[in-house]
């Protein structure tokens, strides 16, 4: 009976292992700097405030090097200048799905590269002389980084992500320019891979 019991309770921890090396999932949180694109807005001179704020995502790996990330930001607030002089400000949330291509063969760092499509929401909107933007934006996504792994499940990781996204500023439904945000994210997080 002993051996029994030995041999089921090795038997879980081994399949245990497996799954926790097969399952695929990643899980990751990261300090994250917005930096938006600074060439104004086409009509009229805006630019938008970069930001300092937290962002989570998950990874399907498809197979050893293959995974499929979804991104989430939360929804922050930037205020928008033209000149010197805050015009207002809006909130922005941005999600990606990023398919990415990992190098897995070497142990200490584990660089990655990915390419999708992000969606940007735009709300509360509180410019002077009532202008408003448009609630949604699709544009491209690419993404470069780097896993160090701690051990076989923690890592810490390094993501850099430039998000295309705009978003046409409107009063009384005439259009007034194109907002260009095209926001840069670098983030230093960790990770668990399950």
């Amino acid at each position: 009976m002993k051996k029994v019991l030995i041999s089921v309770a090795v038997s879980l921890l081994a399949i245990g292992h497996v799954a926790a090396q097969e399952s695929g999932w990643m899980l990751r949180a990261r300090a994250v700097q917005v930096k938006m694109q600074d060439n104004g807005t086409s009509g009229l001179g805006w630019t938008a405030e970069n930001k300092s704020l937290t962002a989570v995502d998950a990874s399907y790996f498809l197979n050893k090097n293959v995974a499929v990330e979804l991104l989430w930001v939360p929804s922050q607030n930037h205020a928008v200048k033209a000149a010197g002089v805050t015009q207002g400000a809006f909130a922005v949330s941005p999600h990606a799905l990023v398919l990415q291509y990992h190098l897995t063969n070497w142990a200490l760092v584990q660089p990655y590269l990915g390419g999708g499509i992000n969606n940007t929401q735009y709300s509360s909107a509180n410019f002077t002389g009532s202008k408003t933007v448009d609630r949604s934006s699709w544009g491209a996504a690419l993404q470069i980084g780097v896993n160090f792994p701690i051990d076989k499940n923690w890592l810490i990781n390094v993501d850099m992500k430039k998000l295309y996204s705009q978003t046409d500023i409107e009063s009384a439904g005439v259009q007034q320019g194109t907002l260009k945000l095209n926001p840069m994210l670098t983030g230093l997080g960790v990770g668990y891979r399950f």
